[in-house]
C-alpha cells in the first residue's frame, strides 16, 4: 500500500474533468467511476456533490494535482467548489480500479476526508473522521481486519494521531 498525502485544498482555474453529473450516475463511466461507485457504497452517506476524476495533464497545475489523491478547489470568492476531485493517476484510484476490498475502502476513506472538508472540518478533524470511518469498516467486517488495521497504523503514524485524540 502506498500512501500519498491524499487531500489538498487548491485554487486551480481551468480544470478539465470527466465524470457523471452526479455520483448517483457514476457507475456507468468506465473503470475509475465504477471503483468510485463501489467506494461510495461503503460510505455512511452518499456524497451530495459530484465526484470528478481528472487527468493531471489537463489541469492548470499538473504538478500540484500529481502530488495528491483528492482535492477541493477554492473559488475566487473563498468558498469551496461543491465538487470532490480525484487525481486520475493516483495510486489510490489505480489500486481501487483493481477491485481489492481494502483498496476500494481506501478510496472511500479519501472521499470521506473530502466530505468532511466540505462540511467545514479542519485538516485534523478530517483525519480523525477518516480513522473513525476505517475503524467502523474493520468492525463491520467490510474490509479484511489485518489489512484494515495495517492501513490504520499507517494513517496514525502519518498523521501522528492516536485513538481518542
Amino acid at each position: 500500500m502506498s500512501i500519498n498525502m491524499h487531500a489538498a485544498l487548491v485554487s486551480l482555474a481551468g480544470l478539465l474533468a470527466f465524470s457523471a453529473p452526479s455520483p448517483v450516475q457514476a457507475s456507468g463511466n468506465g473503470p475509475e467511476m465504477r471503483a468510485v461507485e463501489r467506494a461510495i457504497r461503503l460510505l455512511p452517506e452518499r456524497p451530495m456533490v459530484p465526484i470528478r476524476v481528472i487527468d493531471p495533464d489537463l489541469a492548470a497545475d499538473p504538478e500540484a494535482v500529481r502530488k495528491v489523491d483528492a482535492f477541493l478547489v477554492r473559488e475566487e470568492d473563498g468558498s469551496l467548489r461543491q465538487t470532490i476531485f480525484l487525481n486520475g493517476d493516483s495510486a489510490v484510484l489505480r489500486n481501487a480500479v483493481q477491485g481489492r476490498q481494502i483498496d476500494i475502502a481506501i478510496l472511500a476513506i479519501v472521499i470521506r476526508h473530502e466530505q468532511e472538508h466540505l462540511r467545514g472540518a479542519k485538516e485534523q478533524d478530517a483525519r480523525r473522521a477518516e480513522q473513525d470511518f476505517l475503524r467502523r469498516l474493520i468492525r463491520d467486517g467490510r474490509v479484511p481486519a489485518d489489512e484494515g488495521v495495517a492501513y490504520l497504523n499507517i494513517l496514525q503514524t502519518q498523521y501522528g494521531l492516536r485513538v481518542g485524540e
